[in-house]
């Protein structure tokens, strides 16, 4: 008998010497797309499918074949913000939620002298994990709809201690961090941002585009270029090696050039407007800036200019964030090819967050279009290149927006919700918004397998974020890990862990109620 055990010990030993210990060499190693649609709770899509493909109707994000219930809450607080949320995102730790932005804290306007600490990730690297990915070789980018300084982006290659300093953010982009000077450049950013870029002192361009002019102006609020350095971040840019585009006509020419020769592989800054590439304001405020289109007062997206400036500016029209993603792709996707290493995306459309963050309904429900057109080229390119993995994530819910059907309405325009029945306190309703705003005419939705077409108002907890019912959904490879390994949790800390694992093939430990690693010590 003692014989037989000896025997069985020595089998087992020589089966756990060459079976894989806890499944780690079953994971597969590829492209990565983090794809963060701010502000998106689950109410949010489903207001979405209503108005653009009916109740009945599916939105690529329904097609995303994997989907856990994330949690994102901070170290001191239940509502995530978007620089704590996206510094979880990128290092892996629980962070403070209000001055976090690629550190654990900084400046909180309630509490005098605060700031923060620079932290390791997860892994340990000194840095996030776009940050690692890039010292290790492969190529990355960043695509916002939003500046590039918006937390969602920003916070994967700068390290500050306010997230209003967009200056110093987008030095980062280009000189790296404090004390990690000359670490490798994105090989793609697209979105906003050129205020930032450019001293406060440029003039606006005139017949022809430079790098020394500025193109666009903001539409609501008239700033102009804000860094008070003298550097002129574009001019520098394009002498590291960037091809620099700043209108649709320029997007699309340096398009044409990458379709046309399959050898061409640029470093691409793209910078579409003075700030953010949409207006967030209130339909009433849009209106009254006389950001209208005429020609589109009868269709289903409606008059009100969301994105872009008047016809006559350079800013007119910017390319979406479905077109910009596309031509991040490709450019990765053959830096990729060249280094034989994987690439990594982190792509952001923040209108899905500041535009309900201002309770403009018809713009909350435009930029969940494009969100949602966005993840169909993300699926598409997943189709082509199995290889990759896509990975949905909001930090929050932004203005907890609902749809109330039939829209309670008087004359055809929408009125308010009911108010609190006990007649203690505040006894009215809340107003809610039609298609350009309150007292406007309902929302009407796409016919459902009824063929039924049916009206809506939408409604908002506030302006401001809550917790709502966050969702994250995947497709690719290892994203079934989110009905396996995180079916029962799926942590915002755990969005690193996943984006980690697919790049470097290892599954790092869970961080639930650790505090990050301090460098300083």
């Amino acid at each position: 008998m003692q014989r037989l055990r000896i025997l069985f010990l020595v089998l087992a030993m020589i089966v756990s010497a060459v079976l894989p210990v806890s499944g780690q060499d079953e994971y597969e190693t590829g492209n990565v797309i983090f794809f963060h649609p701010d502000g998106t709770g689950l109410n949010h899509w489903n207001a979405a499918r209503m108005f653009w493909y009916g109740a009945d109707g599916a939105l690529h994000w329904d097609q995303l074949p994997e989907i856990a219930i994330y949690r994102g809450h901070m170290s001191d607080r239940l509502v995530g913000t978007s620089n704590g949320g996206a510094t979880v995102h990128a290092f892996g730790y629980k962070v403070l939620g209000p001055g976090s932005f690629g550190q654990d804290g900084g400046i909180d306007p309630e509490e005098e002298g605060s700031a923060g600490r620079p932290i390791y990730s997860l892994s340990g690297f000194p840095g996030s994990v776009m940050r690692e990915a890039a010292a290790a070789g492969m190529p990355v980018g960043i695509v916002n709809d939003g500046d590039l300084a918006e937390p969602g982006t920003g916070v994967f290659l700068a390290e500050v201690g306010d997230h209003n300093l967009s200056n110093e953010i987008a030095r980062q982009l280009l000189d790296g961090r404090p004390g990690f000077e000359g670490e490798p450049l994105p090989k793609v950013m697209l979105g906003g941002g050129e205020g930032f870029f450019l001293p406060a002192d440029t003039p606006a361009c005139e017949d022809e585009l430079a790098l020394t002019c500025y193109v666009h102006s903001d539409q609501i609020n008239g700033r102009g270029p804000a860094r008070d350095d003298g550097r002129n971040l574009l001019v520098e840019a394009n002498e590291l090696g960037y091809t620099i585009v700043r209108t649709r006509t320029e997007f699309e020419t340096l398009w044409g050039e990458i379709q046309a020769d399959p050898a061409y592989a640029p470093m691409v800054l793209g910078l579409f407007a003075r700030d953010d590439l949409f207006n967030d304001t209130t339909e009433e405020r849009l209106i009254a800036a006389d950001l209208v289109d005429p020609d589109l007062a009868d269709t289903k997206e409606g008059r009100l200019m969301i994105w872009g400036s008047h016809p006559d500016t350079h800013g007119y029209n910017p390319p979406t964030a479905a077109e910009m993603n596309t031509l991040a792709l490709e450019v990765l996707r053959r830096h990729s090819e060249a280094a034989a290493l994987p690439f990594f995306l982190v792509a952001e459309v923040e209108s899905t967050d500041n535009v309900p963050n201002n309770a403009n309904a018809i713009g909350t429900l435009r930029a969940l279009k494009a969100a949602d057109d966005t993840i169909g080229v993300f699926r598409n390119f997943i189709a082509e290149n199995p290889n990759t993995l896509l990975l949905t994530a909001a930090d929050s819910d932004a203005g907890g927006m609902q749809i109330f059907g039939p829209a309670p309405a008087e004359d055809e325009r929408v009125t308010t919700s009911t108010g609190n029945p006990t007649g203690i306190g505040l006894n009215q309703g809340f107003a809610l918004d039609g298609i350009e705003g309150q007292n406007t005419a309902p929302f009407v939705s796409e016919p459902d397998a009824f063929g039924n077409s049916m009206d809506f108002a939408v409604g908002w907890a506030g302006t401001n974020d809550v917790a709502g019912a966050i969702v994250s959904r995947a497709e690719g490879i290892n994203a079934d890990l989110l009905r396996s390994e995180f079916s029962t949790r799926f942590d915002s800390s755990d969005v690193y862990r996943m984006v980690y694992l697919t790049l470097f093939g290892e599954l790092l430990p869970a961080s639930y109620g650790t505090t990050a690693p301090d460098r300083t010590e």
